[in-house]
């Protein structure tokens, strides 16, 4: 149960913002804000950072306490917690396309609304396909206003 929501259920709304373009502070300054610390997240890359011995293409879920851990240095990535999720996609040296998901209405300057009032459903926790002993993840999708599901928020906290 989510947010006194039985799984299965359709009462649960979701909201999405996007900003873009964002740069890496204005990234870590969401991520702070909506989602806050401590928060899970990881990352990939596939065109920036492809140094092998630099960095890996897809980074471990990992659970942090400080900003200054959350590496923005790849392609896109995710920081996640029970009250939003903020995911990013580069498009620049420092220049970023941000999506937050959250099931509450929020108020986020400088950023554009889509669609309102996503329907939300919960999930059973999954885990996740890593090595080491990682945890469960809780998911929500959100889902279109045609019905189509169209994101998977992470929710673990």
């Amino acid at each position: 149960m989510y947010a006194g929501v039985a799984m299965g259920d359709w009462a649960m709304k979701g909201y999405i913002y996007r900003i873009t373009p964002a740069t890496a502070a204005q990234v870590r300054d969401l991520i702070t804000r909506y989602v806050s610390l401590p928060c899970w997240h990881f990352s990939g890359s596939h065109m920036w950072d492809l140094s092998p011995s630099s960095s890996q293409h897809l980074r471990p879920l990992v659970k942090s306490t400080n900003i200054t851990d959350i590496t923005l240095s790849g392609d896109f990535g995710h920081a996640f917690s029970p009250q939003a999720e903020v995911r990013w996609k580069r498009l620049g040296d420092d220049e970023y396309d941000v999506l937050i998901l959250s099931e509450q209405a929020r108020t986020v300057n400088g950023a554009q609304t889509l669609v309102d009032g996503w329907e939300v459903r919960q999930h059973t926790p999954r885990r996740l396909l890593q090595s080491g002993n990682r945890p469960s993840i809780e998911y929500l999708t959100y889902h279109a206003p045609n019905g189509a599901a169209q994101f998977i928020r992470y929710v673990q906290g």
